[in-house]
């Protein structure tokens, strides 16, 4: 079959590959003139990252093997493992797979809309959409009429828009990130949880190593103000600036339609409570690749991730109503040596395991769930 893949971040070259390699003529469009810029991710992944058999010394930047939680009047250390990625490099890499796989890249193709093809009166076929791409760099328009169109082109997708089927009540973060320099603990994760630092998520600090670190702040408004003050307070100053727009689940989105899919940011699926997209969109590629592949049903196949980002978007739900001594009590228990032990146990990407043997160790934690009303 021949596939158009609209978008070569990492989720889009992953499900090209995937395709590729069974023999698909796949064609990635990507609009920017190089992959991986501009980066827009604070390139931070769970250890659920060694599923996909990658070979991360190709873009790892350091492992990580703590967590610091700070609430107003609390704070915590957890023992973690963690990967911190270069994003551009990270990007690349899947290209680089999708390319060896036999996709082709086209960089400087920009999606500009579809054309409908209008079938015979008496033929009940139906037809395929024409897409109009526009190759910016030779200012040259071309058509295609793919068996397969895949939406990989971030969280705005432009083809759930063409196609119609862009859920409005979709919800997203904007989020704006510094590289810094300064004296940082190398392999720490520093976050912060406050309403005056950053209402309705948190602040981090992700060392890159002892001199380095990424800063970041992401809320719904005012991202750039509270993003100032968090630098200010910390007496940082900004080598490199990078912002970027961060969806959140939503249930209500659909994944495909006809001979139409979304995969990744295009889709919606990223984690509600930390705004992690890149493992869930990689599990998703893997399930479209089969769902091609295989005939079988793309939602059935996604259905074990919608499970985890559901709960992500409850606990969402509940931490967007907490105080800041919510925070604090929150991280007091959490300050227990058996809850850490359960915390080192499991990782972000399975929220439902991790709440239960939380229940079971703590019940106290069940005081939260009255800001689910």
């Amino acid at each position: 079959m021949k596939i158009a893949i609209i978008g070569a971040g990492p989720i889009g070259s992953y499900a090209a590959y995937l395709l590729a390699k069974q023999g698909h003529v796949v064609n990635i469009y990507e609009n920017h003139k190089s992959i991986g810029a501009p980066i827009q991710c604070t390139g931070l992944l769970t250890k659920d990252l060694d599923q996909f058999n990658l070979k991360k010394q190709e873009f790892l930047v350091d492992t990580l093997t703590k967590v610091k939680v700070n609430s107003k009047n609390q704070s915590t250390k957890i023992d973690q493992h963690e990967y911190l990625v270069c994003r551009t490099k990270f990007d690349n890499h899947f290209a680089n797979l999708a390319k060896q796989a036999g996709a082709k890249i086209h960089l400087s193709h920009t999606f500009i809309g579809k054309e409908e093809n209008i079938s015979h009166s008496n033929s009940n076929t139906s037809t395929k959409p024409t897409i109009i791409i526009k190759n910016t760099k030779d200012n040259i328009t071309i058509k295609q009429t793919p068996d397969i169109i895949i939406g990989a082109a971030g969280p705005l997708s432009p083809i759930a828009k063409a196609f119609n089927f862009y859920e409005k009540s979709r919800e997203n973060y904007f989020g704006i990130q510094a590289i810094v320099e300064g004296q940082f603990e190398q392999g720490l994760i520093d976050t912060y949880f406050s309403k005056d630092i950053c209402p309705g998520l948190f602040a981090w600090i992700v060392s890159e190593s002892k001199t380095t670190a990424r800063v970041g702040v992401a809320t719904k408004s005012n991202s750039k103000h509270y993003f100032d003050k968090f630098l200010k307070q910390n007496h940082f100053k900004a080598k490199e600036i990078q912002a970027g727009i961060i969806p959140i689940y939503n249930p209500k989105q659909k994944l495909n339609q006809d001979n139409i899919y979304l995969v990744g940011d295009s889709s919606t699926f990223v984690k509600a409570t930390t705004l992690g997209g890149l493992i869930p969109g990689l599990m998703q590629a893997k399930a479209l690749a089969t769902s091609i592949n295989t005939n079988q049903d793309y939602k059935k196949l996604c259905k074990p991730i919608i499970r985890k980002l559901k709960t992500h978007l409850q606990i969402r739900k509940i931490l967007d109503n907490f105080s800041d001594k919510d925070f604090n009590y929150m991280i007091k228990l959490t300050s227990q040596p058996r809850i850490k032990k359960v915390l080192q146990k499991h990782t972000r990407e399975n929220p439902l395991s991790l709440l239960m043997e939380l229940a079971i160790k703590e019940p106290r934690f069940a005081y939260f769930v009255k800001n689910l009303i």
